[in-house]
């Protein structure tokens, strides 16, 4: 197209010169014509001339303006992509922190007045500071649309969930499902019933926890989304496992392991072997529940989810406290409580150290 353009232009100027030459030279002094006839030639060719000259200079400033425009989408494009590998880096690290998918649908590519805010709060929500986060995802809900609002209250949502505040958990995942199906977000959807299952299992509703994360395993089926299916499959399984349906529970687990290993998603890898070994610690396979808990901790460390490395190290320490291995189990609590307290989790800090009393005393026992 543009070398048909350049032609034309060209066939412009060299015929408009054409014709005025026709009529300055060849005549005036080969042909006999009329003086009238000979000027509208010399017009009409000084037209044509005048049209090709100025229609080229136009033309080359619009390309200019297009090469322009180019450059600075270019640019644009350039920024986005840079800003969305910033934001995927901070999922990835909450993700690990909290162990469930991050649905954050439009925000990592959104316009500055949307994504600095909700980048500083993901920046927040890595160093566990979930109040400030939360602040920062207000601020970009005041310019978002659509599925952007989806994300942000399901952000929110996991702020207050992670920080132990249940009911307001629920009460903005629930603006987030609504929003989901306002939009018809599917993928929305399924995240925030997935997560209005896990707030529901925190307050011990059992019966209604599953029930949500079913109504969000299907969905996930139905759009082919396997990350989310095997997040499904492993809180599912953890509800088995509430109710003490042991068998039950260690199928679903084995079921999301197997679809965390297809995907390359080594956090949730590193969960579902976590959960398998508690079960089999429950089963009284020690020695199996020893097995699952070092692959997960070998993973965690090597993915540097520190809350994950800090279960796997207690739960590693209840099963040699079961196999009377004590010196270990106090060694292993020990690990778990310095990275609990590096991270600043309470309610874990306050259970490793009731294992620690519990294990100290017993040695104090056994010196009698």
């Amino acid at each position: 197209m543009k070398i048909f353009k350049a032609t034309w232009r060209r066939n412009l100027f060299l015929g408009g010169l054409l014709i005025f030459l026709f009529a300055w030279l060849f005549l005036n002094k080969v042909i006999f014509i009329l003086p009238e006839a000979k000027l509208i030639f010399e017009i009409i060719g000084g037209v044509a001339l005048i049209i090709s000259i100025v229609t080229e200079l136009h033309i080359r400033r619009i390309e200019k303006q297009i090469e322009k425009g180019k450059k600075e989408e270019e640019e644009r494009l350039g920024r986005i992509e840079e800003q969305v590998e910033r934001a995927n880096k901070n999922i990835e690290k909450i993700e690990r922190h909290i162990g469930v998918p991050i649905y954050a649908d439009g925000l990592p590519s959104a316009d500055p007045p949307v994504f600095d805010p909700f980048f500083e709060g993901t920046k927040l929500m890595t160093a566990y500071k979930w109040d400030e986060a939360i602040s920062e995802f207000q601020k970009a809900m005041k310019e978002a649309k659509a599925s952007q609002l989806v994300a942000l209250y399901n952000l929110i949502a996991l702020c207050y969930y992670t920080s132990g505040r249940q009911a307001l958990a629920l009460e903005n995942i629930q603006k987030s499902l609504s929003f989901a199906e306002q939009f018809v977000d599917k993928e929305g959807k399924a995240n925030a019933l997935g997560n209005i299952g896990l707030i529901y299992r925190a307050k011990g509703d059992l019966d209604q926890a599953l029930k949500y994360l079913q109504e969000a395993l299907k969905i996930d089926k139905e759009i082919g989304l396997r990350e989310g299916e095997a997040s499904d499959l492993g809180n599912i399984g953890l509800i088995y496992q509430d109710r003490g349906d042991l068998d039950q529970a260690l199928k679903y687990h084995r079921e999301a392991l197997k679809i965390h290993k297809e995907v390359g998603y080594r956090g949730g890898e590193a969960s579902a072997l976590g959960n398998i070994g508690v079960i089999y610690q429950a089963k009284g396979d020690l020695d199996q529940a020893l097995k699952y808990q070092k692959e997960a901790l070998k993973i965690d460390k090597e993915i540097g989810f520190r809350e994950g490395e800090a279960t796997a190290l207690n739960n590693i320490g209840l099963a040699y406290e079961t196999k009377g291995n004590l010196e270990q189990a106090l060694k292993y609590y020990n690990e778990a409580l310095k990275i609990f307290e590096e991270i600043g989790m309470p309610k874990e800090i306050g259970i490793v150290k009731g294992n620690i009393e519990r294990v100290s005393q017993q040695m104090k026992q056994m010196k009698k």
